[in-house]
Parts: C-alpha cells; structure tokens; sequence
C-alpha cells in the first residue's frame, strides 16, 4: 500500500513537471508538439469514463454528455492561451448548443480563482475542476506531455475524435466539431 502511495505521488510530480516543462518548451518555440502516437492510438476509442467535480461541489460524470459532441477542454487561469481561446468556446458553446455541441471546460486550478474568471469571462459552459484527479483524467484522455490547454473532441457516440495540444482558434474548433454535428 505504501509503495502504491509512493508510485502515485512519483507520477503526479512527474506529470506536473512535465506540464511546466512542456509548457515553457511550446512558449519557448511557439510549435505546439503532434500526440504521440501513444495518444493519436486513442481516436475513434470511447471516452473513458470519469468524474469530477462542478463549481457547485456536485461530482459530475461525463457519461451525461453522451449524445453530444463533446469538446473536453483542459485549462487554467494562470495558462494566457487557455484565457485566449475561452472566448471562442463560450461563443461555440452558444452557436451550437442547439446542434448537440456541450463544450466541458476542465480547469486544473483553485476554485477561487476559477470562479472569478468564470464570471469576468461569462462562461456558458460547465466547468469541472480539481487536482490530481484532472491530471489523471488528463492523462486517461492523451495528455501525455502536461500541456496546457489540451482539448479533446468527441464525436455523439462518445468516442475520441480529435486530439489537440495548444492554443486552438475557433475557425480550427469549428472545422471538427461539424465533422460530427448533426
């Protein structure tokens, strides 16, 4: 049990080091890394299932967006792409939430501080958060380098679609999710 605690804190310092790693390494060059193919294999599988939870203390599974396509995007509030690319989401997430289009903003961050950029920003979507649970479920989703932001779409069936490290502007977002609206 003790060695299982012991490989569970390696692996999240592991990942939260290859976050800031991976982070610097995309402002330094400005290119933002392909997947791996470890993390391409996951397209066309299922969504694993997960939890986590809402702004309102309720857990939240992702099962419940099954039937939409889902664009799963992992953020923070200290992440200034992240902050850049949210504008297009909440207008996404309003253009086409008619069309079975839930944008689900995952933010690896305080909950105080997400809270407040929600409001500033006028997010219209759910917003998950926590820890090292979000680390895991980023990891569960491909997110093999840490980066931030790192989205994942889906198509209604539930499976993965769409792998992206970085910065996406909406013409890029907009491109893949009408692949699968209906």
């Amino acid at each position: 049990m003790k060695n299982q605690k012991m490989v569970m804190i390696g692996a999240i310092v592991i990942f939260l080091v290859g976050m800031f790693i991976g982070d610097y390494a995309v402002q330094l060059f400005r290119q933002v890394p392909d997947p791996s193919p470890e993390t391409q294999s996951l397209i066309g599988t299922p969504v694993p299932e997960f939890s986590l939870l809402g702004l309102d203390g309720v857990r939240e599974k992702n099962s419940q967006w099954i039937g939409k396509v889902q664009v799963i995007n992992f953020w923070a509030t200290w992440c200034p792409p992240c902050k850049r690319e949210i504008p297009a989401l909440i207008e996404l997430q309003n253009d086409y939430r008619n069309f079975n289009l839930q944008v689900i903003g995952i933010a690896r961050d305080d909950k105080d501080a997400v809270m407040q950029f929600v409001n500033e920003a006028g997010i219209n979507y759910p917003i998950l958060l926590g820890d090292d649970d979000v680390i895991e479920v980023a990891e569960l989703l491909g997110n093999d380098l840490g980066v931030l932001p790192y989205t994942v779409i889906t198509d209604q069936a539930g499976n993965i679609a769409f792998i992206k490290y970085g910065e996406m502007d909406r013409e890029t977002i907009e491109n893949e999710i009408k692949k699968y609206l209906q």
